[in-house]
This record gives structure tokens, sequence and C-alpha cells, in this order.
């Protein structure tokens, strides 16, 4: 089969018409203090010029040392949905009203990206999957957690759940590998055209990545973008403005980098995971035209109850190419 690789995402995120709010007490009887955005459908936006799709509202919740921007809808039980690179929760708004007519679902903006904190340090995807651990004890939903992740996202939906395996009850990985000793081998190049050279580029630390992209951060999202799509529908020029716009702050689009620059330790971390099989249903998903099943036969080795499936007519971007194919192997997956 053809082998195309998938490069990362993050970017994107909430609303505007602010107003401090007091979200349910914390398990140690403390009031978590949050900023809440209502939403219609015809307003508010975020700086990045994108809308919290109605019935969904906009939080941010301090976390450890950072603070975790999320939105929020839905009624049910808990379903978390984590991006990619260069993504936000954006990455998930054609499949955010159809998922919360059957779950409680919430979508946080990783460390690092869209409106959450971009602090120095703390990429590596243990510490980024114990912020949302951190955050959803904060808001009691904390078990029996539905997973999905896409991208970066998967990575940190391993780590997770291989850290929290009593709490999750379905796990999705899409469109990346767990990071082990294999990424190492994965070429940069393939007679099929590239693959995983943004592993090593971004992991250049003189600034280069920087410098190439600053400045430019809306066509450097089209252009990322357009290389790993299929179907060019799928993110539009509007969209990767909205990516785009959380670049543009230096801490942020650093950290973008980060989350490759931190592999090594991600490959160290996963080793010790390893050595006890997830139990729980796993959806290991890849796509027509990017990882196909590279991607469930490479979970099969990490998880003892994988189903595979491959999105047809899509590249990387499965979410926002094929909205209605991928929100229907979630819900027969995860259940309704």
């Amino acid at each position: 089969m053809k082998k195309v690789l998938i490069p990362a995402l993050t970017a994107t995120a909430l609303a505007a018409a602010l107003v401090t709010t007091a979200l349910p007490a914390a398990a140690n009887g403390s009031t978590v203090k949050a900023t809440t955005v209502s939403s219609s459908t015809s307003g508010p936006t975020d700086p990045g010029g994108e809308k919290v799709p109605a019935g969904f509202t906009e939080h941010r919740v301090k976390v450890g040392d950072v603070h975790i921007d999320y939105i929020a809808g839905g009624h049910g039980k808990t379903l978390v949905l984590l991006h990619g690179y260069p993504q936000t929760w954006y990455e998930w708004r054609k499949v955010l009203p159809e998922l919360s007519k059957h779950y409680h679902v919430i979508a946080p903006d990783l460390r690092g990206a869209g409106r959450s904190d971009a602090p120095a340090t703390g990429y590596d995807k243990k510490t980024l999957a114990n912020d949302i651990h951190g955050l959803l004890v904060r808001l009691h939903r904390d078990k029996d957690v539905r997973l999905v992740g896409h991208d970066i996202g998967t990575m940190v939906a391993y780590s997770y759940a291989a850290a929290h395996p009593q709490e999750v009850t379905k796990l999705v990985l899409s469109e990346a590998p767990i990071p082990d000793q294999s990424i190492f081998n994965w070429p940069a190049l393939t007679p099929a055209g590239p693959g995983l050279w943004n592993f090593g580029f971004f992991n250049v630390t003189n600034g280069l990545p920087e410098q190439t992209v600053r400045g430019r951060e809306t066509q450097w999202v089209a252009s990322f973008g357009d290389m790993l799509e299929h179907d060019k529908s799928g993110i539009s020029r509007k969209d990767a403005s909205v990516y785009g716009t959380y670049l543009k702050d230096p801490a942020h689009l650093s950290a973008s980098f980060k989350w490759f620059r931190t592999m090594n330790q991600d490959v160290a971390d996963d080793a010790g995971y390893s050595k006890n099989k997830l139990t729980m249903p796993v959806l290991a998903i890849g796509a027509q035209y990017s990882l196909g099943d590279l991607v469930p036969d490479q979970v099969r080795k990490y998880a003892a109850s994988v189903s595979g499936a491959v999105v047809p007519n899509s590249g990387h971007w499965i979410y926002e190419e094929q909205p209605a194919a991928a929100t229907k192997l979630l819900l027969d997956f995860l259940g309704r």
C-alpha cells in the first residue's frame, strides 16, 4: 500500500464575550474558576475568527502550572477529543454537532496550542496527558472516559490510557504512530513522496523552524495541510488562518515544535508503558491516502483488543476531510 506519513497538527481556539463563572466544586472541595463563553450559531468568535459551536461553551481552567482552554457541550458520558499539529479544538468543528447529541464532549487546546498557555517546558506526551487528566479531575469527569486522539493527540491519548487504564472505557487512536524506536526508521522521503520529514526538521533547535514559519504562519499551515490532504475542501484558507493566528505568538510557535523535540523522552516513556498492554477496546484509524493500515498494525503491539479501520478518500486530516465517515466510525465504536 502507499506509504504517506503524518506530520502533526495543532492550532485554534475559542470565543469572545467573556464572563467569569464557577464550575462545580473540585474533588478537594474548592471551587474551580473558569472563563466561559456563551455561543450561538451567529457569534461569538475567537482571535482566529473561529466560532464556538452552537451548544458549546468555552472554559479556561488552571491545571498545575498551566491554564488549559477547552470547549464543552452535549449531555451524557464523557468524550474527550485531543487534536494534533498545527491545530486546536477547531479541528473537531465538523464532528462536534453529531457527537454532542450522544455525549458530553470536551475538546481542549493542548498545552502550547490555541488559547492554552505555552510555557517553556512540558511538551512530552506524558506531561500533556497529565494536563488533560488534571483537567478532567477538576471537572469530575475522570471516570468512564471515552478518549479520541488524532496526530499528536493520538500520542497523548495513548500516554493517558496507559497511565490511567482503569479510567478509560474506550480509546480511539488515529493517524499517528505511538512513539517507539520504529519512528526513527520511518523515511523522510519515499518513492511515493515526502514521509515523516517534519519529525526531523522540527527537531532542529537553532531556531531554523521558527524562522521559516515566522511572518508566514497562515501560508505555512495552508501548505503543510495541503501536502497531507486528499480532499482539498477539508481545510480551507480560512481554516488555515484560524490555525495560523495562534502560531503568530512566538511562545506558541516554539511550543508547536517542542511537541516533536520531546520524542526521545516519549519513546522512553512508552517503552515503560508497553510492558503492560492496554486492555480497553481500542479503535485504530488510518486514512486511505496517508497511514492506512500502518496505524492498526502498530497499535496491536500495544493493546489486546484492537479494531482497525481505514477512512476512504481521505488524507491525514480525516475529521476535516471526511467528517461524516469519521463520525460514523466513532459512534459505531463508542456506542450511541
